[in-house]
């Protein structure tokens, strides 16, 4: 496992690292979601609302990296994927990973888009992985 300081006023400028933002709580989460994908990619447009709505639900997280830096539905806001940390050990889209931000640590990631039934499955393991990290 490796580490990664993740920063996202640092990312929006260009620079290494990226801070998970998401919905404003009582607490920090301590687990976030990175999505790695394309506008064009049907796997990423397939997998990107079933996402969001999970992410919703559970109050995580979730940035979404853009290989053509174009917005992937529903979600508006993007970084580039190319100035994303991560961004040059992804080699398939849609690459859905899972960040501790307690630990500082990347827990695992998912790599493309099968069923929702897999998809959610694969994401919903290392979630619980992460959280079960932070006690």
């Amino acid at each position: 496992m490796f580490k990664i300081r993740f920063n996202r006023r640092q990312i929006l400028l260009g620079l290494p690292g990226l801070i998970l933002a998401g919905p404003t709580a009582a607490r920090a989460p301590t687990t976030g979601i990175i999505f790695a994908g394309a506008s064009w990619c049907p796997a990423c447009k397939q997998a990107a609302p079933i996402l969001a709505a999970f992410a919703e639900r559970h109050g995580l997280p979730v940035i979404v990296a853009s290989a053509d830096d174009r917005p992937i539905p529903p979600f508006p806001e993007i970084v580039p994927l190319n100035h994303h940390p991560m961004g040059e050990s992804v080699s398939v889209y849609p690459t859905t990973l899972i960040y501790n931000a307690t630990h500082d640590a990347l827990i695992g990631q998912v790599e493309g888009y099968r069923n929702p039934t897999w998809y959610l499955g694969a994401i919903t393991s290392l979630i619980r992985q992460s959280e079960e990290m932070s006690g």
